[in-house]
Parts: structure tokens; sequence; C-alpha cells
């Protein structure tokens, strides 16, 4: 059993020793390098990654909001030079919780741990099926929004609106810059700063907007090249 897993850090330094200590585990292979939550989302689109050896601090999303905004994460274990989010780290199921600087002796500790899991579940989900459905946290509960059921997303300041085909709008505290970097970039486009569509429910488009039935969205001066995504999908 080989365990595919993932280094998101943005210390050059901590990403050389993990990597090293990943080569010297035989049931460990490195499927990728990350340095900051929007890379690992975009990466996790497109490959199967079993484990996230994770930082806490990163640029621009912590390590720890990230694990919020995936409905499916992978299994995590928190590198990070901080003590004091152990505890929260654990209440996110972390299979174990390593402060800088990491020892070969405790990261083996870590990774035998390992043993206690099934990958087998993990490994059934294909990435069509995990792109089909988002979780977003509304009204104190994980909401399950379909894919296909997206019309359009709108930005409000430290919130999102979205808009489906089968209910009234959700509204999400959530950055406009981290949906768009879970949704699959095939299917949705950001056309201006505020709104995202989704290109199939997309009805008709001029050089100015974009209309989705009897709404119409305006496309953004630096979101022009939006429209070749449009063109190719209609």
């Amino acid at each position: 059993m080989t365990w595919k897993c993932l280094i998101a850090d943005d210390e050059p330094p901590a990403i050389k020793i993990i990597e090293k200590y990943i080569s010297n585990v035989e049931i460990l292979e490195l499927s990728g390098i990350c340095q900051n939550a929007f890379e690992v989302i975009n990466l996790l689109k497109s490959e199967q990654v079993d484990l996230i050896f994770l930082d806490i601090h990163m640029p621009k999303l912590s390590g720890i909001s990230l694990i919020n905004t995936l409905s499916k994460p992978p299994k995590i274990i928190f590198t990070t030079a901080y003590k004091e989010y152990a505890a929260k780290a654990f209440d996110l199921d972390a299979i174990d919780y390593l402060v800088k600087p990491i020892s070969f002796e405790r990261f083996l500790k870590a990774v035998n741990k390992l043993s206690r899991y099934d990958l087998s579940p993990a490994r059934n989900d294909s990435v069509e099926r995990q792109d089909g459905f988002l979780y977003f946290r509304a009204n104190r509960k994980m909401i399950k929004v379909f894919l296909a059921d997206i019309l359009y997303i709108e930005s409000l300041k430290d919130y999102i609106k979205i808009y489906c085909s089968n209910g009234p709008p959700l509204f999400v505290r959530q950055s406009m810059s981290v949906v768009e970097a879970m949704l699959p970039s095939l299917s949705f486009a950001r056309i201006h700063r505020s709104f995202i569509v989704s290109i199939d429910q997309v009805t008709a488009f001029t050089s100015r907007d974009v209309e989705i039935g009897d709404i119409e969205i305006p496309i953004g001066r630096l979101y022009s090249s939006s429209l070749k995504k449009l063109k190719r999908n209609k």
C-alpha cells in the first residue's frame, strides 16, 4: 500500500527536509509540492492525494482555513513552528502535529500512524465525482451544492451569494478567490471582480455582458479574456 502525498509549505528549507524524509519511507510517494493553499486546491482537482504534509502559516490562506474549504480533504499531518494550534488541528482529525524543526524519528512516528487507516474509501472516489458538488458552510451547517445547479456567484464584501436553479440564493462567508480556485475551470468563468458564471447556464453574451435567462451580468474590463472561454463552449 502506497500513500500518495503532497507537501504544502512556503519555506524552502522545510520543504527540502520533508521531501528527503518522504524519499526514505517506502510507503510514501510524493505527488507534488505546493507553496500556498490555492496551489493545493488546484492540484487536488487533477491528482489523487491521500495525505498532505501541511504547514499552518502559509500566504493567502492558512492551512486550517484550507481544510475547512475542502468537502473531502485527504488525511493531514500538520507541520508547523507553532505549538498553540495543536488542539485545533486535532479537531480537524489530523493524523499528527509535527513541530519544526522535525527530526526523522518524529516524522516516522507520525507516518507509522497511517497503518490505522484504510486507503480504499478515498481511492474509490474519482475526480469527477468530487468535482460534482461542493459543501458550503451556511446557517450553521454544511450544505451540499451540486455544480450543475449553480447559475452564477456574486461577491458581497466578505460573503459570496450563490444563485442556483433549484432554490433561493445561498449566502456563504467566503472569499471569491477561494471559490474560484475550487470550481472546475472548464465549467465556470470569472467575468468580473464580483461575478463567476456557469458556462453551461449562459444563454447569450456580448463584449459587455453575459445573460443567464433574464439576468444580465457585466463583464469587467480586466476579464475580457473570459470571452474566449465562453466562445469555445458555445
